[in-house]
């Protein structure tokens, strides 16, 4: 997934890329047909200059070149290439960039571990959005519930944390988490209505969860996954048991 603080920089590097591969070009053709008219081997100080800096700008478009292969490689092979892209990429950001870019290549291919030590890594070099919010789900898959808590918070992805809080069975700050969000409206209505049934009928309260239910479902008519919730009293255990063997972990 391209990050857009990065997008210009791809781009341009792109660019760059091919403009130096031009300029080397013209460089050997010219040097060539001087070679042949004066039989004499000789380059000119700017040209020497020009095919410096222009194998310096492909070394540095290289990991953007290999992203681009492994975009259109069978999976195999994609692994290899977005290694590659990471091993050659000199600029912090870039290399955060491309670890991110790993990570979201064994999310594609359900490998948890591996995803979660790319994100990592990427977060280390350079705090960005994507890794978090990956991180957050991975945790939350993995059952490092601790880690889903705290990034998940990091990235404001505030039903995912209520949700780690039931599962510690944490009824009152899940509780408290939904109500907030209910005030602010800062998430889909429906299924916070929905987390906050799902927590009324953990504590033994079912009028109120009829309740809750029923306001998620209106603002969510035909909803498929409310249905799911309704009927069963462990949805969300049994939800993240399943993506835990579906992740590997």
């Amino acid at each position: 997934m391209i990050q857009d603080d990065l997008l210009i920089t791809i781009v341009i590097m792109f660019l760059l890329s091919i403009l130096a591969v031009l300029l080397i070009l013209f460089v050997m053709i010219f040097t060539g047909v001087n070679f042949y008219k004066t039989k004499k081997f000789k380059i000119n100080p700017v040209h020497s200059i020009i095919i410096v800096i222009s194998f310096i700008i492909l070394y540095l478009g290289l990991p953007f070149w290999f992203l681009g292969a492994a975009n259109n490689a069978e999976a195999d092979r994609a692994e290899n290439m977005h290694k590659l892209s990471v091993k050659t990429s000199v600029l912090p950001s870039v290399k955060s960039f491309m670890l991110a870019e790993l990570g979201g290549y064994y999310m594609r291919y359900f490998e948890g571990e591996n995803a979660i030590k790319a994100f990592e890594a990427s977060n280390n070099i350079k705090e960005n959005k994507y890794s978090s919010v990956s991180l957050c789900l991975l945790y939350s898959f993995k059952g490092d519930r601790e880690k889903a808590i705290d990034m998940c918070g990091r990235v404001e992805a505030m039903q995912t944390v209520a949700i780690m809080h039931i599962l510690e069975k944490d009824y009152k700050t899940a509780t408290g988490i939904i109500n907030k969000l209910i005030e602010t409206r800062k998430h889909p209505e429906c299924w916070n209505y929905a987390i906050r049934a799902y927590i009324n009928r953990k504590t033994g309260n079912e009028a109120r969860f009829e309740s809750d239910y029923r306001q998620a479902e209106t603002m969510c008519p035909g909803s498929k996954e409310l249905e799911s919730l309704y009927k069963n009293k462990n949805y969300y255990e049994d939800f993240y048991s399943q993506k835990k063997k579906e992740f590997k972990f």
